[in-house]
């Protein structure tokens, strides 16, 4: 098992180490790391990040993109463009599925063995209301439906990289339910795909973990209720603890802000944050049983997955999980 690190070329992440690659490499050495989960997008690749550091990629997530795939009017809404592109993935169908190939090319022009995509829908006011017009069902179609069209132009009909589809707790796969995962599975025309097992998003998804033990044992028993072959076909993992289930309980059906709707898209964009920041909240595991996760399902990639705006929060947060993992 390879472990690793998230990481993006964004200026925050970058300037913890001071736009330094031997600093990068020196601090996966020290945490005895193979490398890192990088963030990439369609965004021309910095000539300098070294390919050997880079195991897998994460790729961008559109949280209104199922929205456009059901109706296409979305395309032409008067909006900033940078909303457009963040929300819905670009201008078009087209634009979209074009972008989306990019950040695969890109993808495998660093060598990546796998990349990560979100298989969730979910946009800013819905994170406050909760309320949907869609199942999981609708969401996986549509996501199949986009990445049957998207790889569609490579040879053999299949992906350059390995595509990992992740869980979360909104509609989509969440892996609380082993039909809703054999049924995204029936959908894809490609077989150059496996899934990654997100700890927080699983137990976000739950609503009652509360308790670090507990919640260890929540995740356990949920994965026990799945088929084997779905653990097999679990390559990947994002590592992390969420204990916001009385958040998550508490805060169904939020109000939106006052005036929300009137607020710059950056603005809204960062409020959201905030209430996302409450209900995943990316904490170290600190309970040894956390390693009885990685042994059910024995991924080949696990990512210590963490929020860090300053190196000390990151070293000290990938120092006490790998010393949980490892016990």
């Amino acid at each position: 098992m390879k472990e690793l690190m998230n990481f993006s070329l964004y200026e925050n992440d970058m300037d913890m180490f001071d736009s330094d690659w031997d600093k990068i490499r020196n601090f996966l050495v020290r945490h005895d790391l193979d490398g890192l989960e990088l963030f990439v997008d369609s965004s021309p690749l910095p000539d300098d990040v070294p390919k050997d550091l880079v195991v897998g990629v994460h790729l961008p997530y559109w949280m209104g993109r199922h929205r456009a795939w059901v109706d296409s009017s979305v395309f032409t809404q008067d909006m900033e463009v940078f909303e457009r592109t963040y929300v819905f993935g670009g201008a078009s169908r087209g634009e979209v599925i074009d972008t989306f190939r990019q950040a695969l090319d890109n993808a495998h022009t660093l060598q990546a063995e796998y990349a990560v995509f979100h298989v969730s829908y979910a946009e800013l006011e819905q994170v406050y209301t909760r309320c949907f017009d869609c199942t999981d069902y609708d969401v996986l179609d549509t996501t199949a439906e986009f990445l049957n069209e998207a790889v569609s132009v490579y040879p053999d009909g299949e992906p350059p990289v390995r595509l990992f589809f992740e869980n979360l707790w909104w509609p989509g796969l969440t892996f609380l339910d082993s039909k809703n995962v054999e049924y995204f599975a029936s959908l894809l025309d490609f077989d150059n795909w496996a899934f990654v097992l997100d700890t927080g998003h699983l137990m976000n998804a739950t609503m009652k973990c509360e308790d670090e033990s507990c919640s260890i044992n929540v995740v356990l028993d949920l994965l026990s209720g799945h088929s084997e072959k779905f653990i097999k076909r679990i390559e990947g993992m994002h590592f992390h603890c969420s204990l916001s289930g009385e958040f998550m309980r508490n805060s169904m059906g939020l109000e939106i802000p006052k005036g929300f709707d009137a607020l710059p898209f950056h603005e809204r964009l960062m409020s959201t944050m905030e209430i996302l920041g409450q209900m995943d909240q990316h904490m170290p595991f600190t309970n040894g049983s956390c390693s009885q996760i990685v042994d059910m399902v024995s991924p080949d990639f696990l990512t210590h997955e963490f929020v860090s705006t300053d190196l000390r929060s990151l070293d000290e947060k990938l120092y006490i999980q790998i010393q949980s993992l490892h016990k």
